[in-house]
């Protein structure tokens, strides 16, 4: 989902959260560490500039560990998309702050979430987005 964005500004966040991916995958906290701290700080540093983007922030909340975090940093990004009518990220993030919800346990409020990202999926191309979104609802309601 890369529609919007200049291309290297996708390309240094892709690249920053393949770094998290991969240190994640080596074991190396110090590099998991560093790499995180550089999406936070890029996302802080472009937060009040034209550069500004949910992009960087949905990433940034989907590296965060902590949920409650993670999910502060996800309303900042569905902020972002809603005032620029980004409806495909505004889907996604929805999405994931549902998913957050409903792995920490708190189905009634996840589903809610999920409603509202599968009626914004649905003016999307997405397909698997809105798969995944119907696969959640579906164990939100078991």
């Amino acid at each position: 989902m890369s529609s919007g964005i200049a291309l290297p500004f996708f390309d240094e966040i892709h690249q920053l959260a393949l770094d998290i991916v991969n240190a994640s995958a080596e074991g190396d906290t110090k590099a998991l560490w560093r790499s995180y701290q550089e999406l936070r700080a890029l996302c802080e540093n472009n937060e009040f500039t034209p550069r500004n983007h949910p992009f960087q922030w949905e990433a940034l909340a989907d590296f965060t560990c902590d949920n409650q975090q993670a999910l502060k940093i996800y309303r900042k990004a569905l902020q972002f998309a809603t005032e620029q009518n980004l409806v495909d990220y505004a889907a996604s993030i929805t999405f994931a702050m549902g998913s957050r919800l409903y792995d920490d346990g708190e189905l009634d409020a996840a589903r809610e979430l999920l409603l509202q990202a599968n009626e914004l999926a649905k003016s999307t191309n997405d397909l698997e987005l809105r798969r995944e979104i119907s696969v959640l609802l579906l164990a939100c309601c078991e």
